[in-house]
């Protein structure tokens, strides 16, 4: 997530505050400074009342900072999954334990995790009132597919003159699996039949329907020899139309030549490449299966199915990918 912060003169950081003396505050600061100078010169009264109420105005904006960041959680609730590179729906949510003091001008801001993402709009709540939770939707859109785990993220407020600009970590728990993006692709045709390792698709077994008469435009490979030997006249066999198919789609994850893994950029292409083939083909409602060098999933065209896929696509060659293993077992089985 991008974190931005105003230009700052001044950054002291402990622990898990930061505080940041902003232009405005430092600017601020030297007109105090010239009104101090100017007072103790001259004596006069005026200006000595004027660089206490600047003062004061420095302590309040302190005092009302610290109150408004302090006794603060945050939630976040998402779905289950997301598919990479497409935004989806998340709440934040931000809840003021204090008793009687309210929260003012908080920005969510640097939530911290190992997967790159970035939320639009930028969560920011002006008021929130004392023991009460308030809710704001936001877009969560994830670059890469893997685990996406969120442990903290960052309060920050200027409130209320603008003069500090001040920030603290609090713990934030969201978790949830990122699918491989999907992107248009061209789909087979029913006799079109794929190259391993490239993530195309070849379809599976259309019925023998009948023996009919050759016809001009027929191709060679359809005529039944031994029916055309029995009559004397060209047959060819006509498969009835299933109309939806079942294909399978290979996904290959080691460069055959040296038998090792292929680099994660191709890697990557060939994942994003099979998860939008899958993706395609189930939401026509074709049955698919997914292989691999090793092993090979059932075929499937439900909603459930799609998902069960799209989980095994977005850890597979993931070395961190933080998915237990026997997540994914459950969906393979090994070829005898």
């Amino acid at each position: 997530m991008t974190v931005t912060s105003p230009r700052s003169i001044l950054t002291i950081s402990l622990q898990n505050r930061t505080l940041q003396l902003t232009r405005e505050g430092f600017g601020f600061i030297i007109i105090l400074f010239g009104v101090g100078l100017g007072a103790i010169n001259t004596g006069n009264n005026l200006l000595y009342l004027i660089l206490a109420m600047c003062c004061s105005f420095i302590a309040v904006s302190g005092v009302l900072s610290e109150m408004s960041l302090k006794k603060l959680s945050i939630q976040g609730e998402g779905p289950a999954y997301l598919y990479a590179q497409e935004p989806g729906s998340l709440k934040v949510k931000l809840t003021n334990h204090k008793k009687w003091a309210p929260s003012y001008s908080i920005r969510v801001k640097g939530a911290k995790s190992h997967q790159s993402f970035f939320l639009e709009p930028e969560p920011y709540f002006f008021f929130i009132p004392s023991g009460e939770t308030i809710e704001q939707p936001v877009l969560l859109t994830a670059q890469k597919r893997g685990h996406l785990k969120i442990t903290n993220c960052r309060l920050a407020t200027r409130f209320p003159f603008g003069f500090f600009y001040k920030t603290k970590t609090i713990p934030l728990q969201l978790e949830m699996v990122i699918f491989p993006a999907i992107h248009p692709v061209k789909l087979p045709e029913q006799s079109e039949a794929g190259l391993e390792g490239e993530g195309i698709v070849q379809p599976r077994g259309n019925e023998l329907y009948a023996i009919r008469e050759f016809q001009p435009g027929d191709p060679l490979s359809s005529v039944h020899w031994k029916s055309s030997a029995k009559t004397g006249h060209l047959r060819v066999k006509e498969f009835q139309s299933q109309g939806l198919q079942n294909y399978t789609v290979f996904l290959t994850l080691t460069n055959p030549a040296t038998n090792q893994p292929v680099a994660e950029e191709i890697l990557e292409e060939r994942v994003s490449e099979a998860a939008s083939l899958i993706y395609h083909l189930i939401q026509r409602g074709h049955e698919v299966s997914l292989k691999t060098e090793e092993s090979q999933t059932p075929f499937g065209s439900n909603e459930a199915h799609l998902t069960d896929l799209m989980r095994l696509l977005a850890f597979i060659g993931l070395e961190d990918g933080g998915e237990p293993p026997s997540a994914n077992r459950k969906l393979i089985h090994h070829e005898t």
